[in-house]
């Protein structure tokens, strides 16, 4: 009976023991599986090579075309209340210089009232009046030559005639307009920009500009003022900014609608990674590098982003094979044993999810950004 007692106890004691063995190696290789950072199953279909590449990080905005120079014509500044058109001197598209002069009003009675002032003028200066009474007399021919003047409406700069917005026979009061005139010498586009990317837009950073008309056309300019003061609309606060062209087309009118890029930051020739391919842990980013059929959980440093790629400084090199979804980082089988494990040495580091697959290849940024963890 002792024998059998004893034989039972023996086999207990083997049974545990080859548990206990077997049970210690799972774990021992599981932790030290999870100190080398591995994920057991990854999809090698979505495998990329690191590569260099140029990148900017931009700030994006929209606005319309319109000339530096610019002004609608009309009476305000000649004194004149209202008149008839008596002749339109010019066409639409018309290049004029300044001075020139565009529309005529009717001027018979201004123009008699400037020959008599200057008659009285003149027999004054012929009678050997006063001074004082040449003097007034003078005075009064100058002030009817330029009430007749006033009956034309000249050029105030060289440029080209857009709209004529009057007909010969007309009737126009003070604040009609008559003629648009640009100065085709320069263009500009004012943008507005949320108030939290204004604080890293400046004078004289670099544009790319492209116009909804003009198809694969890419020009160039420059920020030439950010606006002291914010708006809002519909609880939407804005910023102005002025972007200067490089470049004038004579494809230009104004009110084309354009896109503009505002180059915060670049950078060239460095290692770039789709954002896709990043995750982020408590000690910073990370990607999931490709040693033979295991992924090995990298952590890296990175730098600007234009949200579809981002630099990384530190921690890969080209021609490094990574999977460009982070995701495969949160499906391993063993996912909940992992969180036993500090992948990276500390306690209890969480592997999120990412952003979401660029839908094009490295570009502009077309919603504005900022740069990646340092």
């Amino acid at each position: 009976m002792k024998k059998k007692k004893w034989f039972l106890w023996i086999i207990i004691l083997l049974i545990l023991g080859i548990g206990g063995f077997f049970g210690f190696n799972y774990w021992q290789s599981k932790a030290e599986a999870n100190s080398e950072n591995q994920i057991q199953s990854v999809d090698l279909a979505s495998v990329i090579e690191v590569a260099l590449g140029n990148l900017k990080n931009t700030v994006s905005s929209s606005g319309f075309l319109q000339p530096v120079n610019s002004v609608n014509l009309n009476l305000q500044s000649s004194g004149t209340a209202g008149d008839t058109i008596e002749e339109i001197l010019v066409s639409n598209g018309e290049l004029v210089e300044e001075g020139q002069e565009l529309v005529h009003l009717k001027d018979k009675e201004e123009t008699l009232n400037y020959l008599k002032a200057k008659n009285e003028y003149e027999l004054a200066k012929i009678n050997g009046s006063p001074s004082l009474t040449q003097e007034e007399k003078r005075l009064a021919m100058d002030l009817a030559l330029e009430k007749l003047e006033a009956q034309s409406i000249r050029a105030p700069f060289s440029g080209k005639i857009i709209n004529i917005y009057v007909e010969e026979g007309d009737y126009i009061e003070k604040d009609d307009d008559i003629i648009y005139l640009i100065d085709e010498a320069a263009y500009e586009i004012e943008v507005s920009v949320s108030e939290v990317d204004c604080m890293e837009v400046k004078v004289g950073q670099e544009e790319e500009i492209e116009l909804d008309v003009l198809d694969d056309k890419v020009f160039s300019g420059k920020v030439m003022e950010v606006a002291e003061y914010a708006t809002a609309n519909s609880n939407v606060v804005t910023v102005p900014v002025t972007i200067r062209m490089d470049e004038v087309s004579t494809l230009f009118k104004p009110g084309f609608s354009a896109s503009a890029e505002i180059i915060i930051s670049s950078t060239e020739n460095v290692l770039l990674v789709p954002v896709t391919s990043l995750t982020t842990t408590e000690r910073g980013s990370a990607v999931l590098k490709v040693k033979g059929d295991k992924g090995v959980i990298t952590p890296v440093k990175t730098g600007i982003s234009d949200s579809y790629y981002m630099e990384v400084t530190e921690g890969l090199q080209e021609g490094d094979k990574i999977i460009v979804n982070n995701y495969q980082m949160n499906t391993d089988d063993d996912a909940e044993d992992d969180k036993k494990f500090n992948l990276f040495g500390g306690g209890g580091a969480s592997l999120g999810g990412g952003a979401p697959r660029p839908s094009q290849p490295q570009g502009g940024n077309k919603g504005g950004n900022k740069g990646g963890n340092q």
